[in-house]
């Protein structure tokens, strides 16, 4: 298979590599459509402080189930988003189910290689179904995801003003999920 290598600073290669095998309770993808984030960003730039290359970049994620475990609730051929965040469900953040808060998360493209490939291996518990959406769309979940969390754990109601510091995806997606009518988005923004 294909992978897109960040081998260094300023240096991207794509890369033959062996498919991935899944192991116990993973799901093979076969990756369909990767976004480029602010992170790839610094990898390439080699401003991210953590990271150790080579790296295959890559995080938000959308694709197609072609192997999964027996009893798997995702079929072959599903299509799917990756959560690239990596618990490791044993310490005290993840035991309290807060596993974006896990002493040890491993992201996918940062941590660990990621999904700039043409397969990925990741944890059933890491993929979502994606049925009804693009893959396009599909691939927005993860920053889209921080974006409602966040709005999610402000406590805002309903008429509250809110402030969105930046206008990147996960500032819009701020936006989105804090004005959920178009005409309460079009005053948030100052487009009247």
């Amino acid at each position: 298979m294909r992978a897109l290598l960040c081998a260094n600073p300023g240096t991207l290669l794509v890369e033959e590599r062996a498919k991935p095998v899944p192991a116990k309770g993973e799901l093979l993808i076969r990756i369909r459509r990767a976004g480029v984030c602010g992170t790839d960003l610094h990898i390439f730039e080699g401003t991210h402080p953590f990271l150790a290359y080579p790296r295959v970049i890559g995080h938000e994620l959308a694709g197609e189930v072609v192997e999964a475990p027996l009893g798997s609730t995702l079929p072959l051929g599903s299509q799917v988003s990756v959560i690239p965040y990596l618990a490791c469900g044993q310490c005290v953040a993840c035991r309290r189910g807060k596993t974006n808060c896990c002493q040890r998360i491993a992201v996918l493209g940062v941590h660990v290689d990621g999904g700039m490939a043409d397969y990925v291996c990741v944890p059933e518990d890491n993929v979502i179904a994606a049925d009804g959406v693009s893959l396009d769309d599909a691939a927005m979940v993860e920053f889209l995801a921080i974006g409602a969390h966040a709005v999610r754990r402000s406590g805002m109601a309903a008429r509250d003003r809110v402030l969105v510091v930046g206008a990147g995806p996960i500032g819009i997606a701020c936006m989105i999920f804090a004005c959920p009518s178009s005409d309460d988005l079009r005053l948030f923004s100052g487009v009247a």
